[in-house]
């Protein structure tokens, strides 16, 4: 029988993996089927966010993993689906879910650094947007190959977890990890997902007042469309300034636990804060684009028996199958009106 504080996180695990993966479902949607020319070139960057997310809680939802630091040995027990098919497949998955989660922040870290760039240059190609995305997905993939080779003996891992936490109910618990982390593999991957989230939050913060400065210095030549657009783009800007907050909680639980204090809560906190990213980030898409905001509501509206306004049918119906080259006017700091006075 699970105990409460089990229950509870597992709980919001299943809920939170579900709406994760249906809300990045629609992002990418809209984004492969539903974009316009005029935001056509972000897509790119757009969709491997969608699909980096929807991965992220696909795999969350298979292990529902929890961490248990003891000493030089990490193991997690899982309670998802995947401990149908035994620990080392819920491995399998945990390294390809955390190498996602690590690719998310590098990826959160582009897309700011795009909207930068194009304030000032024109806003470059797919395809140099997609070997962007290549080069800084390296580590991420070099992590989940690396953390592969420090797969140990589940049954060691659940017996040194026996003798460091004999309150544990972990009889028949699916467990695995890694017997000895100081070792390179388990090493990688913990400084890989622990030191950039530092330097990453405070570049994006740096980017993001830049970001607004050069906004608010061009404001008096744009018309009260553009004026619009832009301050859409600044609560854009903010909602995911404060999604690497969440990681931040992870790396913060998971310190807890590994150098001072053991408790289920921080245990399961390290997983439960990577999962807010992939959750959340979708919704700065859905909220602030405005093409896909009136798309949304739209299907509710035909749900729901409500007429579409009369105003958006030109709108949705620039949406096309595919996407171009053309850079966005609703997300990205950059338009045509405020290239041509500046």
């Amino acid at each position: 029988m699970l105990d409460p504080i089990s229950l509870f996180f597992l709980s919001f695990h299943t809920f939170a993996a579900v709406v994760g993966c249906t809300l990045n479902a629609i992002v990418l949607f809209l984004a492969l089927f539903r974009t316009p020319k005029t935001i056509a070139a972000y897509t790119t960057i757009l969709i491997n966010f969608a699909l980096t997310d929807f991965l992220a809680c696909f795999t969350d939802f298979f292990i529902q993993m929890r961490h248990i630091p003891a000493g030089f040995t990490m193991a997690y027990m899982s309670r998802g689906l995947c401990t149908l098919v035994g620990p080392h497949f819920c491995y399998l998955i945990y390294s390809v879910n955390i190498s996602l989660v690590a690719h998310g922040l590098w990826s959160l870290l582009l897309g700011f650094s795009y909207r930068y760039y194009i304030l000032f240059h024109p806003a470059p190609t797919r395809k140099m947007l997609i070997i962007a995305l290549m080069i800084i997905y390296i580590p991420s993939f070099i992590q989940m190959w690396v953390f592969l080779l420090a797969d140990d003996d589940p049954v060691e891992i659940k017996r040194i977890l026996m003798e460091r936490f004999p309150e544990y109910e972990l009889e028949n618990a699916t467990v695995c990890g890694t017997i000895n982390v100081i070792e390179f593999p388990a090493m990688y991957t913990i400084l890989h997902m622990t030191c950039p989230i530092t330097p990453v939050y405070i570049t994006i913060w740096i980017l993001r007042k830049k970001i607004i400065e050069k906004l608010v210095s061009n404001s008096k030549d744009m018309s009260s469309k553009t004026k619009e657009m832009h301050n859409q783009l600044l609560k854009a800007l903010t909602w995911q300034a404060l999604i690497p907050g969440f990681y931040g909680m992870s790396i913060a639980s998971y310190v807890t636990a590994q150098f001072f204090f053991n408790h289920p809560i921080f245990e399961y906190t390290t997983l439960t804060g990577f999962l807010f990213m992939p959750v959340l980030s979708p919704l700065s898409c859905l909220i602030f684009i405005q093409i896909y905001r009136k798309r949304v509501l739209s299907w509710w509206y035909i749900i729901i028996g409500k007429p579409i306004p009369e105003e958006w049918i030109s709108v949705l119906n620039t949406s096309k199958m595919g996407a171009t080259t053309a850079a966005p006017s609703s997300v990205a700091p950059h338009s045509t009106e405020t290239k041509s006075k500046h």
